[in-house]
């Protein structure tokens, strides 16, 4: 039997960590220590701390965000990677999977570093697996501003939902282009919940697992008491968001594609080709966005530039301030300073007389 990594990828608030938490009771195994449970979360994330801290420091090391909507952060993120990360998640991977024949691993920011986890696993002696979540792009900003987004600015979080929907479009084409000629599956998370047991089947069936259960729905699961519809607790239509038109349709046919492939067993070229399409759709979105913001950018850049201008300066000065008189530029000596200073002088000249 071969030896497989099950990576739970999809845009955060997806459903990933109940995906997550349901394999973990069907047998499977999740390393540990996980996230802790929240107020956004409260049966718990399922997703490892260190695969979080990994990802946190090559998205760090690339300069994009953890859910980046620029088209060109993939390839920033693979120029960040470096042999030593490899190394380390491989072994990281082989240390967490001795004695288990079945890892799952959970953390929406692995979009950037798909590639990279079936490499590692390669080299740890594993198989890789890829499990996609997918949720409304409508609901998943719905989601995210009710826990993230400003609650009093109006503004701040028009501006929020915008970028979270480019953050969308973007990890879920890199998501699905990433997995292409591999095994995979695709989820909706409104049929995880409407009936968890014919999606786990078709999950068990498409990725060769193993589960605890043979799913007989008259026999009780502990599935049966984590998976729970009401966690489903934001129902948003793009009516309730204010996104540009353009946005919104292009986010709309990406999720109409998705959904036509996870029907067709995740492989299908006629759609991924329409996926390719609206890939250079949306990059032209977005740098139709930047030429019109190009202003204002140039004005952030500047002042951006003035003020750490300013701050070198006042650590410089801070810097000298403890210094003797004679060894600090004389720009950093005030008026007062001086005055004391050869008053001083002044003072030794007439007790030496």
């Amino acid at each position: 039997m071969s030896r497989l990594l099950v990576l739970v990828t999809g845009t955060g608030r997806s459903g990933t960590s109940t995906i997550s938490g349901s394999l973990h009771h069907l047998g499977l195994h999740v390393p540990g220590p996980y996230l802790g449970a929240n107020k956004s979360n409260p049966k718990g994330f399922y997703e490892s701390t260190w695969a979080v801290d990994f990802h946190k420091k090559i998205t760090k090391r690339a300069r994009v965000n953890d859910f980046d909507g620029q088209p060109d952060a993939l390839d920033r993120v693979r120029a960040a990677i470096t042999p030593e990360m490899k190394g380390e998640l491989a072994t990281w991977l082989s240390e967490h999977s001795d004695g288990a024949d079945q890892v799952v691993v959970k953390d929406p920011r692995s979009v950037w570093a798909q590639r990279l986890w079936r490499d590692a696993a390669r080299e740890a002696g594993l198989e890789i697996r890829y499990l996609s979540m997918l949720r409304h792009p409508a609901e998943v900003i719905g989601s995210r501003a009710t826990y993230y987004a400003s609650k009093t600015d109006e503004s701040r979080r028009r501006r929020y939902e915008v970028c979270s929907v480019g953050r969308w479009v973007n990890g879920s084409l890199i998501s699905e282009r990433e997995t292409r000629g591999t095994p995979r599956t695709f989820v909706p998370y409104t049929d995880l919940l409407d009936d968890w047991r014919s999606v786990i089947g078709r999950v068990r069936d498409e990725l060769g697992l193993t589960l605890n259960t043979d799913l007989n729905p008259d026999e009780h699961h502990p599935v049966d008491d984590f998976v729970d519809p009401n966690l489903r607790r934001v129902r948003v239509t793009w009516d309730e968001l204010s996104v540009p038109g353009e946005l919104e349709s292009t986010a709309q046919a990406v999720w109409d594609e998705l959904m036509v492939l996870c029907a067709r067993g995740a492989v299908d070229a006629d759609t991924q080709g329409r996926l390719d399409a609206l890939a250079d759709r949306y990059r032209q979105t977005y740098e139709d966005a930047q030429a019109i913001a190009l202003d204002a950018t140039a004005t952030a850049v500047e002042e951006g530039r003035r003020r750490g201008v300013k701050a070198a300066t006042q650590r410089a000065a801070r810097a000298t301030r403890d210094l003797p008189l004679e060894e600090r530029p004389l720009r950093d000596i005030s008026g007062r300073e001086l005055l004391q200073a050869a008053g001083r002088r002044l003072t030794a000249r007439v007790r030496r007389r």
